[in-house]
């Protein structure tokens, strides 16, 4: 445990106030869902666009869940990989052998950075919206079981898109291809999967690891759940960055970082 602190305070040092987390990566996250949101709440309000009745608690998060997910998994993916990049990774196991230290440490970080990014985001949206958009939003209750399901599933499904991320880096220790194959899974291949015949398509979309962990997160079903409900679809998603974090674990500890 006294290890790991000290590999959680080493990637804390390294945050320093002029960091790109601090005054863009966080930013971004955080403010364009509530920029996107805001937008059709006013073009719906002035009848520019159909707003379909109003805004539903179980959609509330939806532009978290698209953007700011993958925005946030970039800190940590970027943080590990530049490691390799500019050799900082020899000092890392120099003066720290486990290596398995350095990933676990960046998820922490990283990941609370993510949890505390979304849920700030979130409270946003279900406390400050219903206020602000009341013809659009008031339908919007963060004391329902859909806004109580957002609050602290959506911020656990953030820090689950961290750790899948910072797992691929760890296999492959370039940020652009890792967020390329994040994006291109979930908006490619996931995205295509429901353009299939109507019972293939239906089938390979219940397994869709994202379609999964948004329904688990508390975005409005559009999947049929195989596993027993939400908690069920987060727990699917849990498994395969797991999965992933561990395959990166082990393969940082096996790679050569003098070859990087």
């Amino acid at each position: 445990m006294v290890a790991l602190s000290n590999s959680v305070r080493s990637e804390l040092a390294k945050l320093s106030r002029r960091s790109p987390l601090w005054f863009a990566i966080v930013p971004l996250a955080v403010l364009l869902p509530l920029a996107l949101n805001a937008g059709l709440a006013i073009a719906t309000g002035m009848n520019k666009v159909n707003g379909s009745g109003g805004m539903d608690t179980n959609n509330a998060g939806y532009w978290v869940m698209i953007f700011s997910t993958v925005i946030l998994m970039s800190a940590g993916v970027a943080s590990l990989s530049n490691e390799f990049k500019y050799a900082t990774v020899e000092l890392v196991y120099s003066a720290q052998p486990r290596r398995w230290l350095l990933p676990v440490a960046k998820l922490i970080v990283f990941g609370l950075i993510a949890v505390t990014a979304t849920f700030v985001t979130v409270v946003m949206l279900l406390v400050a919206f219903p206020a602000v958009f009341p013809d659009v939003w008031g339908r919007v209750d963060a004391t329902s079981a859909a806004g109580l399901r957002l609050l602290w599933a959506l911020p656990v499904f953030a820090f689950l898109v961290s750790a899948l991320g910072i797992g691929i880096a760890g296999l492959i220790p370039r940020p652009g291809v890792v967020v390329g194959a994040v994006l291109l899974w979930k908006f490619g291949i996931e995205a295509f999967s429901a353009l299939l015949p109507v019972k293939i398509g239906n089938v390979v979309q219940q397994w869709m690891p994202f379609k999964n962990g948004e329904l688990g997160a508390g975005q409005y079903p559009t999947i049929h759940p195989i596993f027993g409900g939400a908690n069920g679809s987060l727990a699917y998603f849990a498994l395969i960055a797991a999965v992933f974090f561990a395959l990166g674990t082990v393969g940082l500890s096996r790679r050569d970082p003098t070859t990087d």
